[in-house]
């Protein structure tokens, strides 16, 4: 059970890893397109963002579900933890940053857009570069975990 709740904590966070990687793969030829491209695009894209919230609970709940059953082995336990962490943050960024100016995109038309559009578009793609990095810190510290051995609980 401890093996498959760390590898579904591993693969989801891949998941999570890979949409901020689309992102910012993205982000070079989004910051090109004109205003009325760009609003049709940024709200085609955005409508996963419901859908990735499924794997962002299970993912969190999965990594401290494995925390917990290795709360004697302290490295792995510190790794996991960590893992566990950077989930959250993904998600206090998503939901502090990015969600504000999701809602505020999906009102927009090429005849109605702020006067500060195009600072809301820059900062949308960094807090996505942000969650690229704590994405990236969370799979290495899970797959650390993972691939640590668990036999002696450290003292």
């Amino acid at each position: 059970m401890l093996e498959l709740l760390q590898l579904l904590a591993v693969v989801l966070m891949g998941i999570q890893l890979g949409v901020s990687y689309a992102h910012f793969m993205q982000m070079p030829g989004k910051l090109e397109l004109p205003l009325d491209c760009y609003i049709l695009v940024q709200n085609d894209v955005i409508r996963y963002r419901v859908k990735l919230g499924l794997i962002e609970v299970p993912a969190i709940i999965s990594a401290l579900a494995a925390a917990l059953l290795l709360r004697k082995h302290r490295k792995v336990f510190w790794l996991t933890i960590l893992g566990a962490a950077c989930m959250v943050a993904l998600w206090v960024v998503w939901a502090i940053f990015i969600q504000p100016i999701n809602q505020q995109v999906d009102n927009w038309s090429p005849a109605f857009v702020p006067e500060n559009w195009m600072e809301l578009r820059y900062q949308w793609h960094f807090y996505h570069l942000i969650r690229l990095w704590i994405a990236a810190f969370g799979v290495v510290a899970l797959t650390l975990s993972l691939m640590m051995e668990k036999t002696r609980p450290a003292s």
